[in-house]
């Protein structure tokens, strides 16, 4: 057996599964053709503009929808009082054939008015599939994008190209076939994704369980041959800022300015004004941090405040005024709650999921503001008092 060979008792690359894989898939080829345009213009913020350009064609695409779905709640809104009128004329009941008869009557009115509650939800439902594939292809964006999967293989072949990178990147792996590998790594371990460590040591108690190196293949979800630069591109688009500073300290200045050169240029690609695209923060204290640290904080801050003034315009078009008070504190009360829980969601995604969402709620805060004005509904600052509305 090839002693370069790592055994793997899971994927480096968690699998999209059967749902997710093939939105990725379409969603990871429109991605590299937009940004094939964009890179052809300019390689600087490519990666963060081609997401951006992306949403809006997205949004821009589904906006008969989306007006379609707004006016259907506008609709609800002028019809409340009817509405109202039905529930009060059957009252509390919970009689069958009342209750039947009511709601043949609320739907009747709204039928003949083309109101929907439903159809509000459409766009928003819409957006979630390409949101949950562009988290994946995000994690993974060198196997999507061509130019990331040529840099990050020509930077493998200069790190192989060092004849003691073994040295450098291998972890020790505690098995007799792969003592081979050196073992004098001290340092090696902050260059090996943590689902790397966690796939050694996984390998390692099922050879101590007594289950032989060759049957343990059977067992492994993925192999890592660190000879291959396509492989060893798998490990290194995981690095971290320190990992590629610890990187430069153990190889040779010849073999780090190539690599250095390289690195700019994915820099270029990745880097969103100093902010990394596919970076995902470890649902740890020490990834929490990362997360709060200046300018990453500026996309969950982004999330929730354009969400929350999205809501709040939306609202100023289904709000009842004569609604009960308890009804519009509750609504109040989710404008807050809702932002904060998506920012909180944000801190664990890469922050080209986030500059997606971002971009989506600027876009509905601008078509609802149109659609308010044309329908003379006016705008206010939230949580304003009466006398200032």
């Amino acid at each position: 057996m090839n002693d370069l060979i790592f055994l793997a008792s899971r994927l480096i690359e968690p699998s999209p599964g059967w749902f997710v894989g093939p939105i990725a898939n379409l969603f990871g080829h429109v991605i590299n053709f937009l940004f094939n345009i964009v890179y052809s213009i300019g390689p600087a913020h490519s990666l963060g503009i081609t997401i951006i350009i992306m949403t809006i064609i997205f949004r821009a695409l589904m906006m008969p929808m989306s007006i379609k779905a707004q006016k259907s709640m506008m609709k609800m809104r002028e019809i409340k009082p009817e509405l109202d009128k039905i529930q009060a004329k059957y009252g509390k009941t919970k009689d069958p054939e009342k209750l039947r008869k009511m709601n043949a009557e609320r739907s009747a009115l709204m039928a003949k008015h083309d109101a929907n509650p439903i159809k509000g939800c459409f766009p928003l439902l819409l957006q979630m599939p390409l949101f949950i594939g562009l988290n994946f292809i995000m994690r993974q964006a060198f196997m999507y994008i061509g130019r990331l999967r040529d840099l990050y293989y020509e930077i493998s072949e200069v790190i192989i190209s060092y004849p003691n990178y073994l040295n450098v990147i291998a972890p020790t792996m505690p098995l007799p076939q792969a003592q081979a590998l050196p073992a004098e790594v001290a340092n090696a371990s902050r260059l090996i994704p943590d689902r790397m460590q966690e796939n050694a040591a996984e390998a390692f108690r099922l050879h101590e369980a007594g289950i032989p190196y060759e049957q343990l293949r059977e067992h492994a979800g993925d192999f890592i041959n660190l000879g291959s630069a396509a492989d060893l591109s798998r490990i290194i688009h995981r690095f971290t800022p320190d990992n590629w500073q610890w990187l430069s300290t153990q190889i040779p200045a010849t073999y780090w300015n190539a690599i250095e050169t390289l690195n700019q240029q994915r820099d270029a690609i990745e880097i969103f004004f100093g902010i990394s695209m596919i970076e995902a923060s470890e649902m740890s204290l020490r990834g929490i941090l990362d997360g709060l640290r200046w300018p990453n904080i500026l996309i969950p801050l982004l999330v929730g405040i354009t969400m929350f003034m999205s809501s709040w315009v939306m609202q100023l078009r289904t709000n009842d005024p004569n609604a009960d008070e308890r009804i519009k504190l509750q609504m109040r009360m989710m404008l807050v709650i809702m932002p904060i829980m998506m920012m909180g969601i944000t801190f664990g995604l890469p922050a080209g999921v986030g500059l997606f969402w971002i971009t989506s709620q600027v876009y509905q805060i601008a078509q609802d503001l149109v659609l308010n004005k044309r329908a003379g509904i006016p705008f206010v600052l939230p949580f304003a008092k009466k006398e200032e509305q």
